[in-house]
This record gives structure tokens, C-alpha cells and sequence, in this order.
């Protein structure tokens, strides 16, 4: 699974802006955000499921932009 974050510069944190399956459209949507905004950076990671001893999700940082 893929999830995308929106980053922008007046937020402290970035934003979850879509959760999918297929990494073409996790692109997408992050491209098409920053056509709108130029100010924003995406991140798009990934996560097989797994959590850590505090229960967090393990990510791969798979594309910043």
C-alpha cells in the first residue's frame, strides 16, 4: 500500500492525502498537487502492513517531490 503526504509551508505536519494500491495513482494524485500548488512537496511511502514495538506503521520513503 501507498501513501501519499502533502506537505505544505504553512503546516507544521504534512497531510495524508490518499492511501492506494497501485503506485501509478499515488503519483498521480502527488503530481496533480503540485501542478496546482508549486509551494507544496509530496512524499509517497510505502507500507506492508508491519508495525513496531509502539504500534506505528513501518514506511519505505519511496519518492519526494
Amino acid at each position: 500500500m501507498y501513501q501519499v503526504y502533502i506537505d505544505k509551508p504553512s503546516s507544521f505536519e504534512p497531510d495524508l492525502a490518499g492511501e492506494f494500491k497501485d503506485y501509478d495513482k499515488a503519483l498521480e494524485l502527488a503530481e496533480r498537487e503540485k501542478a496546482a500548488d508549486p509551494e507544496i512537496t509530496y512524499t509517497i511511502e510505502e507500507t506492508n502492513g508491519c508495525v513496531n514495538s509502539y504500534g506505528e506503521q513501518i514506511t519505505t520513503v519511496i519518492k519526494r517531490g
